[in-house]
Order: C-alpha cells, then structure tokens, then sequence
C-alpha cells in the first residue's frame, strides 16, 4: 500500500509544491488523531471516498470534526443525492490503494473529483491524509486544490 504514498510524494516534488511529511503513530480516525497526535482538528481535513452511480469518483475533504452534507455534495457535483455513494474500506483499498483513515485529497487517477470545504482554513497549512496511516501531509490548501484541481465548495451540515 506504501506505492501510493511515495507515488504522491513524487507527485508532489516534481511539481516543485511546497510540503513537509510528519511521521507519528498510526492513526486511522479523527479520535486517534485528536488522542494521539499534536495537529489541531479544525486544520486536519479528513477526506473521503465516495462513488458516482453515472461513473467516477468524489474525494470531499472536511475539517475533522465537521460532517459531510451529502445534498450539498451532489449539488457540487452537478448531481442527485441518491446518485453519491460513499465507497466501503473494501473499495477504497482497490480503487485508491490505502486504507480508510489514511485517504489522501490527492487523487493519482483520472476520473476523480476532489472538493475541499469552505471551512477548512486557507491562511495556514492544513494535515491531511497521505496514503500511509503513520504518516500526514502538511501543505497549504491553495496547493492542494490547485495540485488536484480541486474545488472548494459548502460541503458541511451547518445548519442551514
């Protein structure tokens, strides 16, 4: 599983983006994270997986403690609720190549979406998922969306 971590990281060197990787204990949830490890929860979004029934896929990343609203989901994704699954550990393994709890907003095949929330902080460097559960991403999210040509769009239950 380590080939998508590395496959990454010379993604990221040989676009010449600016990051810095943290080694630590494994950590597969957003509990683990906020037990074990030092990143302050509001800047280490979560990412995860999901299906398109017309075809492709949907990586949404979230600050950790936030949940993912999945209309507005589909409606960032120009699509019906009922049309977005999210992916099992089972299928995020084969199709992205990690374990849950380790999924990386960097997509390394085609046919892939990524959205970041309007909540996950643009003026610091967040953490993220780098395909290895021992193992996070600090990088600004200005690169990460432009890496992933990504979108940034209200994907949280806010209340509204």
């Amino acid at each position: 599983m380590y080939e998508t971590y590395e496959a990454i990281i010379t993604r990221l060197t040989t676009q010449s983006v600016p990051f810095m990787i943290h080694e630590h204990r494994p950590s597969y949830t957003v509990a683990d994270a906020e037990e074990h490890l030092l990143f302050p929860l509001e800047r280490l979004p979560k990412t995860i997986a999901f299906k398109l029934k017309a075809g492709g896929y949907i990586l949404a990343a979230v600050r950790g403690p936030d949940r993912i609203d999945y209309r507005k989901l589909a409606a960032a994704c120009g699509t019906k609720r009922a049309d977005v699954v999210r992916l099992t550990p089972e299928e995020v393994v084969a199709v992205f190549g990690v374990e849950v709890g380790s999924v990386s907003p960097i997509p390394l095949q085609g046919g892939v979406e990524v959205f970041f929330d309007t909540q996950v902080p643009t003026h610091e460097t967040v953490f993220c998922g780098i395909g290895r559960a021992d193992r996070t991403l600090e990088i600004q999210l200005i690169e990460l969306v432009k890496i992933t040509q990504g979108h940034v769009w209200p994907l949280i239950n806010d209340g509204t």
